[in-house]
């Protein structure tokens, strides 16, 4: 058997390479996401018989597809590799759109969704774990978190290319078929970029890989494993803060832009900038939490969370017609909500480092097992709405940021030295 090569021989240009086409994946893996939160009510409007509880079903199909994704492709990826699980998800990301878009009714929207939700769980949990072994731990904090910044990216690209179909009368689908073939060229990209786990050990690996070459039998890891003693606090405790973010971002992010439009009462070109403006809060927000992650600690992140409950309360109550310079104060106050949100961009590599090297791919899934939980919420959402009004449904989203951020705080440290490393408080006693 030919022995494998460490991380650290394979040439830093390749490693950045195969960081970039993973970066690529990435965006279209958040972009296709949230698409269908942002064209909830162009459907609606679109499409007979299709209402906004369907719309609200089809984020939890797609959220049914991305738990199973998540938990299954932790699985594929330890059994025929991170490589070829990532290449092939890619490309039914990209496939699964294209066919979405074919079709116009309930069923065919709902089964497409549910297809993209495999792709979408299983990308992000083997696309995290790839991309922390590609170099050293010292920047995993900023690795991660720079990737999770791709969502704001996408968030941003997506609220100004509505803006400008709006401006020209171009048909909302437009939007959609931008999230169908970018993938499928990522996915070809990684097939000569992304080096091999089965021939390269990856940063973090060194331990299993030498038990591996001493002949020892190696650890594989299961789901059985994550929720036997050692781990099962914080397996569930992480399943549960996932849970909550979901809630947070439906309650809010999810039904934003029928808020704004039907609500506030903005035409579809306001509507973009805002939704645009705001979302660009997240994008320097990753790099600024991910900064702080590797410098003060994961835990104090959980901050963010509290900050963006604080933003969300105060969006509901700011009126319409205030400006700030050029922007609507509704744009500033969503920019800061989302920046406090971004905190959580730390979280791909900071689950992955609350377990031993063989689970590491099984921590990075965690975030989409939170939607064992969080796939409720848009039809929770709509249930509350609909005994009441959509503004005092959205509510629920500042509680739960609240509540979310409290409950990060009672995870383990992983860096250390961090401000809420035990070790370092214990050390510093003895």
């Amino acid at each position: 058997m030919t022995a494998k090569k460490h991380m650290s021989e394979v040439p830093m240009i390749q490693r950045v390479a195969a960081y970039l086409a993973i970066l690529v994946g990435y965006f279209f893996y958040c972009y296709n996401f949230v698409i269908i939160d942002y064209v909830r009510p162009y459907i609606v409007e679109a499409y007979d018989g299709i209402s906004l509880s369907d719309t609200a079903q089809f984020y939890t199909w797609q959220s049914v597809g991305a738990l199973i994704g998540a938990l299954s492709c932790a699985w594929f990826a330890t059994k025929f590799g991170k490589k070829n699980t990532l290449i092939t998800i890619t490309a039914l990301n990209g496939g699964a759109t294209i066919i979405n878009m074919m079709f116009t009714d309930y069923a065919t929207w709902a089964a497409m969704r549910f297809i993209i939700g495999v792709s979408l769980g299983g990308y992000f949990t083997v696309a995290v774990s790839l991309m922390i072994g590609l170099f050293t731990p010292t920047v995993r904090g900023k690795l991660t978190a720079f990737a999770s910044s791709m969502f704001s990216v996408a968030l941003m690209v997506m609220g100004a290319y509505a803006a400008f179909i709006s401006s020209i009368d171009a048909p909302w689908q437009s939007l959609m078929w931008i999230g169908g073939v970018p993938p499928l060229v990522a996915a070809a990209l990684m097939i000569f970029v992304l080096p091999s786990d089965k021939k390269v050990i990856a940063y973090g690996e060194e331990e299993a890989a030498s038990n591996e070459a001493s002949g020892e039998e190696v650890k594989k890891g299961s789901w059985g494993e994550m929720l036997s003693k050692p781990y099962r606090a914080i397996t569930v405790t992480c399943l549960l803060l996932a849970g909550l973010n979901f809630y947070g971002f439906q309650f809010f992010s999810g039904f934003v832009t029928t808020y704004l439009r039907e609500v506030r009462e903005f035409d579809g070109a306001t509507v973009g900038i805002i939704f645009s403006i705001s979302a660009f809060g997240s994008l320097f927000g990753a790099w600024v939490w991910g900064a702080i992650a590797d410098k003060y600690g994961r835990k104090v992140n959980a901050f963010g969370f509290i900050l963006a409950g604080v933003m969300a309360s105060l969006f509901f109550v700011a009126p319409s017609d205030v400006m700030i310079g050029s922007l609507n104060m509704l744009a500033i106050l969503g920019l800061i909500y989302n920046f406090g949100l971004s905190a959580s961009a730390v979280w791909g590599g900071y689950f992955s480092e609350l377990f031993p090297a063989h689970l590491r791919s099984y921590g990075a899934a965690l975030f989409h097992g939170g939607r064992i939980i969080g796939m409720w919420a848009p039809m929770v959402l709509i249930f509350i709405q609909e005994r009441s009004d959509l503004q005092t449904a959205m509510w629920g989203s500042p509680i739960v940021w609240i509540v979310a951020g409290l409950l990060w705080l009672s995870l383990p440290e992983t860096l250390k030295g961090g401000l809420f490393d035990k070790s370092k408080k214990e050390k510093a006693v003895a």
